[in-house]
């Protein structure tokens, strides 16, 4: 079967990537011919833009200055960094330089399924004009094919207007199978009158064995404290900064942004995909506010702790709940307790029949 997959797969962020990378691999093992529908559209070009020509010529003076000194200052770290990612894209992706896709009114035609999702392809885009969502990512007839998957889509933070609901009564009844990724979610659209399996973000679906043929095998002089601070929160560091004084180990953070405030040893600007995950695999202790920082943290059975994500903890805590892991995400950097360890034989006996019905979900689907 050839089988397309419509997701966030361009984005310059490691977790959506590797979700995207899950989801291929796993289908691909199952004898399906995969690739990705790939679309990207002009408002998520723009945003990822070294250069933002439109906040200079017509941004407010702040931006304007903001723009030029990033450019100026840190503009080669991000080329950098954006270079690493798209070799990815290239390498395991099987991406070409430019999205074959991005126009409104493109059609694509010759799958025979497609699968769409994971990631937070359901959120609202404040790009796009009148309701803020995009109908190729709700199935539109955009993409002409007879089967139509959600797997694992997530919404980020729900916040449905009436408006809201009734474009998604619209668009959802047009797939063959529906599933999502936070309970949260499961419960809107179960009032909505849809009733979508709840099951694993992709990552999950290969074992630790499959990613680390990723990365090449490293030593690292020391064991050390990872922090990957996706969303630039002060407790995240914060809380890197307590385990360093009562463990004594150093810090390592994973950051994506640059500025005078991001210099320093501790810091790792350009970090490539599989740096990523290898950083991840060999920390004695990971900090994260990002969902695939816990979700790798669950995989490569590490030490972790989430905190400060505020009004987008929801998928965090969903999945925390199913591995019956609640306490690893912190609503104060006080509730710290370092000698509670994880039991991950107990985990493992939670998450695999999770996984194993996630797994169940995409091969049924695929039977149609």
């Amino acid at each position: 079967m050839k089988i397309g997959i419509l997701t966030y797969h361009r984005a310059e962020n490691y977790g959506a990537l590797l979700q995207a990378y899950g989801l291929k691999i796993y289908l691909s093992s199952l004898g399906h011919d995969v690739s990705f529908v790939d679309y990207w559209p002009e408002y998520h070009q723009k945003y990822h833009k070294i250069l933002r020509m439109d906040k200079i010529l017509y941004g407010s003076l702040k931006e304007k200055l903001v723009s030029i000194y990033n450019v100026l200052f840190w503009g080669m770290f991000r080329y950098r960094r954006r270079r690493n990612l798209q070799r990815f894209m290239h390498e395991h992706l099987g991406l070409t330089q430019n999205p074959l896709y991005s126009k409104d009114n493109d059609i694509v035609k010759g799958y025979d399924c497609v699968v769409y999702g994971s990631d937070q392809i359901w959120r609202k885009q404040s790009q796009i004009s009148d309701i803020g969502f995009n109908s190729w990512y709700f199935g539109s007839d955009n993409i002409i094919t007879p089967v139509k998957i959600a797997y694992a889509a997530s919404m980020g933070q729900i916040l449905c207007s009436e408006d809201d609901n009734s474009y998604l009564i619209k668009y959802l009844g047009g797939f063959s199978h529906l599933s999502v990724r936070e309970q949260d979610l499961k419960e809107k659209l179960n009032t909505l009158g849809f009733h979508p399996e709840l099951v694993c973000d992709p990552v999950f679906l290969l074992p630790k064995e499959e990613w680390r043929k990723i990365f090449s095998p490293q030593e690292y002089k020391e064991k050390y404290i990872l922090v990957y601070n996706l969303l630039e929160n002060k407790e995240t560091v914060v809380l890197a900064e307590k385990i360093h004084q009562q463990t004594g180990l150093p810090i390592k953070e994973i950051n994506i942004r640059f500025g005078i405030r991001h210099l320093g040893k501790r810091y790792i600007r350009i970090a490539k995909v599989d740096d990523f995950l290898s950083l991840i695999d060999n920390a004695e202790y990971v900090v994260s506010n990002s969902f695939h920082g816990v979700a790798f943290s669950l995989i490569f059975e590490k030490n972790f702790f989430a905190i400060g994500m505020e009004e987008k903890s929801s998928r965090v805590i969903s999945l925390l709940n199913i591995a019956g892991l609640d306490d690893r995400y912190l609503s104060s950097v006080d509730k710290l307790n370092l000698n509670r360890s994880i039991n991950f034989q107990l985990i493992r006996k939670k998450m695999d029949p999770f996984i194993q019905k996630s797994k169940d979900y995409l091969l049924s689907s695929l039977k149609l």
